[in-house]
């Protein structure tokens, strides 16, 4: 056992005399340059940068070489139109990466997250432009594909804020259709209890203009400065998404309530649908009984 730890030692020692021991030069080529070590046969060796310029695009290798060729580190490339693509490779010769982030010359960006070289996770986000803030993150694990926007009202358990396992809500009918009482607590400590309608058509949580105003004055609401097209064809209108701090809902706290306003202040109508709901494990909804319950 001391005769395998004292090889194991030794070959450490050697691998990282091979970096150590360096020779600082610059080489300069016909498209580029070389900074960093060599080895005494004057190739690139150990810590180095190598800048390559073309037609298109500016590449910079950051990181270690070993015998003239590049081994792990960062590839940058620097495209002629703005854009600009990093990489962090693990083995550059193997193509195995840690991480990549695209950044287009609009400002839309483009993560990109590895491991052990097979991407797990993709995450987008927006530059200047009524997407700006958007931000659009993909989970990969083998053939299934996740997605979230923050836009949408994500299942997130900690959100739902109950001791209980499921809150009963009676629904308030009205013209043959149901409203859910939600609250909207004030910065002052009051609650303003609003009955908005529940809509199983309606993919979103929708605030009228009206209401919006009187949250922004009253409740803590962020605007996540995106904005979009809502409506159907020949009544199309511009919306935004705007995050609540925390609504009442039943026997719940429920916190980051994503929800819809209109740009327009003449549209006031009160919507809930199937998209906010799905911040709950479950919902049931009884017709004969008025009741919808929500499972925390």
């Amino acid at each position: 056992m001391k005769n395998l730890l004292y090889i194991s030692l030794s070959f450490l020692t050697v691998t990282n005399s091979l970096y150590s021991q360096c020779i600082q030069e610059t080489i300069n080529y016909d498209d580029g340059n070389y900074k960093g070590c060599v080895n005494y046969e004057g190739e690139k060796h150990g810590k180095g940068v190598l800048t390559l310029n073309f037609d298109t695009q500016t590449q910079t290798q950051d990181g270690i070489f070993e015998n003239d060729k590049f081994i792990e580190g960062v590839l940058t490339v620097n495209f002629s139109s703005g854009s600009k693509n990093t990489i962090s490779y693990i083995n550059y010769q193997s193509d195995i990466i840690e991480s990549e982030l695209y950044e287009w010359d609009n400002g839309d960006k483009l993560r990109t997250i590895y491991n052990d070289g097979v991407k797990i996770k993709e995450i987008n986000t927006y530059g200047p432009g009524n997407s700006q803030g958007l931000v659009i993150e993909k989970l990969f694990n083998g053939d299934k594909t996740i997605t979230i926007r923050n836009t949408e009202n994500n299942r997130v358990p900690s959100d739902i804020i109950g001791e209980n396992e499921f809150s009963d809500v009676k629904l308030i009918e009205r013209d043959n259709q149901y409203r859910i009482n939600i609250g909207f607590p004030t910065k002052d400590g009051e609650m303003m209890n609003v009955p908005i309608q529940f809509d199983t058509g309606a993919t979103s949580f929708f605030i009228g203009n009206r209401l919006y105003r009187d949250l922004v004055d009253k409740c803590e609401v962020e605007d996540i400065n995106v904005q979009s097209i809502s409506g159907g064809v020949g009544s199309e209108f511009e919306i935004k998404y705007i995050k609540i701090k925390s609504i009442q809902i039943g026997n719940y706290t429920v916190k980051n309530v994503i929800a819809i306003v209109p740009l327009r202040e003449d549209i006031n109508d009160l919507l809930i649908g199937i998209g906010f709901l799905k911040k709950f494990k479950e919902v049931l909804w009884s017709l004969n009984s008025n009741l919808m319950r929500f499972y925390k």
